[in-house]
């Protein structure tokens, strides 16, 4: 198992100096989303360029950093299509430079979405989804789908649909399971677990990992291993099922970073 961090949860900086703070602090992969973890540069299409591109990965191959995740979160299933297909052309972008940057999988979330509209979403998600494989196969990447509870694709059942109807092996699914709880399931945490193993365990392509606390009926971050999610339980179905993955610890605090990096090398052991 590989541990890694958000480039971003350690601020904005160049690359040189972001590369530091991550090394620096024990881990040795990440999750880099460029406008919000690189100095200077801006979220729009068309910045990206070879020589930015190989100057951001000389920096964090100089300290043995392995760009697990190159994070795009746009809006893929926005019911505003103009905004919906530029989000996607941004996208389509990073899947080209993928390699350059040093990685391999482009990801993103699924858009907020309300139970009336999801049907809708879905199907705005679909077209969304299959213009991004069709880039993903052309360069050998992955696209990489985060499910979340609140969003378009809010269970594992209907990631798995997802998986089927776009029917490409570049489409993979980032595992947040922390995302796919809810203060009224989270007695239930094992039966999730257990259905996102069954239904799409052979496509997990990285793991983001964080914990969290019940506090007056919502949920609080708080140290990985001192809140209410069954690490255990979920660690030795993925170390079985998915060996040397990427876990990328999301929200972390730097100052309360080696705790985490410290316990999710327990997990790592199981």
């Amino acid at each position: 198992m590989q541990i890694g961090v958000r480039g971003h949860d350690y601020g904005c900086a160049s690359a040189e100096e972001m590369a530091r703070r991550i090394s620096e602090a024990g881990f040795n992969c990440f999750q880099l989303a460029l406008h919000k973890a690189i100095e200077g540069f801006a979220p729009e299409y068309g910045h990206l360029n070879p020589g930015l591109c190989k100057s951001i990965r000389t920096a964090f191959e100089a300290r043995k950093l392995d760009v697990a995740v190159l994070g795009c979160y746009i809006d893929p299933a926005v019911r505003d299509e103009e905004k919906r297909l530029y989000d996607v052309k941004r996208f389509l972008e990073q899947i080209a430079y993928c390699k350059q940057l040093g990685s391999e999988i482009v990801a993103t979330e699924t858009s907020n979405c309300t139970q009336e509209n999801r049907d809708e979403q879905y199907e705005l998600l679909k077209d969304s989804v299959k213009r991004m494989c069709r880039q993903a196969e052309c360069f050998g990447v992955f696209v990489g789908i985060e499910p979340v509870l609140k969003h378009t694709l809010n269970t594992p059942e209907l990631a798995a649909r997802l998986l089927s109807d776009i029917a490409s092996p570049n489409l993979q699914i980032v595992l947040d399971p922390i995302n796919l709880l809810s203060p009224e399931n989270i007695g239930n945490q094992r039966r999730i677990i257990d259905s996102c193993f069954d239904l799409f365990g052979d496509r997990i392509v990285a793991v983001h990992a964080k914990d969290v606390v019940l506090e007056n009926g919502v949920f609080k971050r708080c140290v990985i291993g001192q809140g209410l999610f069954d690490h255990e339980y979920f660690y030795r179905k993925l170390n079985k099922q998915r060996p040397g993955i990427s876990v990328l610890r999301e929200e972390a605090h730097p100052e309360t970073a080696h705790l985490d990096l410290k316990q999710l090398k327990e997990y790592a052991k199981l």
